[in-house]
């Protein structure tokens, strides 16, 4: 059985860039999901409620500002799915470049 016993260097570090990347994009979402919960509520569905009934805003504006704050979590979710993905394949690309090479055949098994 011949096996290579060297790694690939460039595969290794491009493995190591992914992996910071993922973990930088995850750290990003993070700042931002703090960002968004740790606002009061008027500040993160942007309204202003003074106790005047004529401007106040409606239900309908209300509800519309909701919905696009349900819509920013989920974008948070995908990003952080998204960022979990990209670390899994920087770590994969940098355990696989040290297999990179192998001469083994199933004949010499």
């Amino acid at each position: 059985m011949k096996l290579q016993a060297r790694g690939s260097l460039v595969g290794r570090v491009l493995g190591v860039l992914v992996f910071l990347g993922g973990v930088g994009l995850l750290g990003w979402v993070f700042y931002i999901a703090y960002g968004l919960f740790t606002a009061p509520a008027s500040t993160a569905l942007d309204l202003r409620f003074t106790g005047n009934p004529k401007t106040d805003p409606t239900l309908a504006l209300i509800a519309a500002r909701f919905g696009w704050l349900l819509f920013r979590v989920i974008l948070l979710m995908i990003m952080a799915f998204s960022g979990s993905l990209i670390t899994q394949k920087g770590i994969n690309l940098f355990l696989c470049a040290g297999h990179h090479g192998g001469t083994e055949t199933p004949s010499e098994r």
